[in-house]
């Protein structure tokens, strides 16, 4: 991959943790792409001994933006905790689990948590700590010399060694205001909005760029959205720095935007990829497509709709999922389907009228197994 791939990719690259992959951005980042990086995009690359990160700003926050690993406001809490603690730590410190959950404690008698209250008694809160320990482990954040932190799920009196690296104080990026009096992610957003230059062309471009890169697909929202009108204005353009930049290609239809890697591009978190999930999501809209070959503007399925079409999918096809897929109950594949179409921005759901709305990408990528696997499928069907 080249180096700008991996840097949008990764969250980061740690020496100590790829040393190869960190040696090979230094010295094959083109002049060229840190120049698009900079004008087009407006982000900034971290490089120091330790790492190299590219600090990623969405052009508009997406839902699907958030941790992956996380699935509970008290992980993120935990985290936002554990930051606090690290930052009166140096590299090479140690401490122990025991602490850190004294800290934690300690910190919340201090400080308005709102609606929750922490109690390491609760094994839930102790399995999410867990989790979070095993994230920043991940990141790089600590390394763990002694101990399971797993056994501290089963028990708080299981205590671990750790030892900090000391790059935790490079996971939060510099903002250009002050944002202590922000309740919301909008308002941090507004207000970074403001900290972008202040020619209202650079802006537009900077954000359209990031949203391109950053999310799955662009809609437009309304038939004056400037965004939208600036992608197709600039089309050429743009479509030449996809090109140089990532080898891929920019689609521009009058419903949606995106870019499309080659074949042997292999980027994570893009559609459709190697997950079982992934092709049962390309099954589904097939039946879509199948079920509405003459889609108007906007398509709305109720709860129940929905529901009916998945089971119509996995009646059709499960004869190719995997085993997890094929035993899965209709409401735990639902979820599963739900969740990943979400997250790609292929439905998106209406409370108010509890429906789902059909976007228009789902009608530009489909799959369908090889006629020889669904001939035998047919045949062991007859016997």
């Amino acid at each position: 991959m080249k180096p700008i791939e991996l840097l949008l990719e990764r969250y980061w690259i740690v020496k100590e943790q790829d040393e190869d992959t960190y040696n090979k951005i230094k010295t094959e980042l083109e002049d060229n792409t840190q120049s698009f990086i900079k004008e087009k995009l407006g982000y900034k690359i971290i490089a120091n001994p330790y790492l190299i990160k590219l600090e990623k700003i969405p052009g508009i926050p997406q839902s699907f933006m958030g941790i992956q690993e996380f699935t509970s406001k008290l992980e993120y809490l935990f985290l936002c905790m554990i930051l606090i603690y690290l930052e009166s730590k140096s590299r090479k410190d140690q401490f122990i689990l025991s602490q850190l959950i004294d800290y934690i404690q300690n910190l919340q008698t201090e400080i308005d948590l709102k609606d929750v209250t922490i109690d390491f008694n609760l094994y839930s809160h102790r399995k999410a700590m867990v989790k979070v320990l095993k994230y920043i482990q991940e990141l790089g954040f600590i390394k763990r010399y002694d101990g399971d932190e797993n056994r501290f799920a089963d028990s708080i009196e299981n205590d671990v060694l750790y030892e900090i690296t000391g790059i935790s104080k490079y996971f939060v990026r510099n903002f250009t205001s002050n944002i202590t009096d922000c309740n919301l992610y909008s308002d941090i957003y507004e207000k970074e909005q403001l900290g972008l230059e202040q020619d209202k062309g650079i802006e537009r471009r900077q954000r359209v760029y990031r949203r391109l890169f950053t999310e799955n697909v662009v809609y437009p929202e309304s038939k004056e959205d400037l965004d939208y009108l600036y992608i197709k204005n600039y089309k050429n353009i743009i479509e030449q720095d996809v090109d140089k930049i990532l080898d891929a290609s920019l689609e521009v239809h009058k419903d949606g935007s995106y870019i499309l890697l080659l074949d042997n591009q292999n980027f994570r978190n893009t559609f459709p990829n190697n997950k079982a999930i992934s092709d049962v999501v390309l099954l589904v809209n097939t039946t879509i497509i199948c079920k509405m070959q003459e889609k108007t503007e906007e398509i709305f399925l109720s709860e129940l709709e929905f529901t009916k079409l998945i089971e119509e999918t996995k009646d059709s096809y499960q004869n190719g999922f995997s085993k997890e897929f094929r035993e899965k109950d209709i409401q735990e594949l639902q979820q599963e389907v739900i969740k990943f179409m979400q997250e790609f921005d292929m439905i998106r759901y209406h409370e108010e009228k509890r429906q789902y709305q059909i976007m228009p990408v789902v009608f530009k990528i489909k799959g369908k197994y090889p006629e020889e696997f669904e001939k035998k499928g047919e045949e062991d069907a007859g016997k």
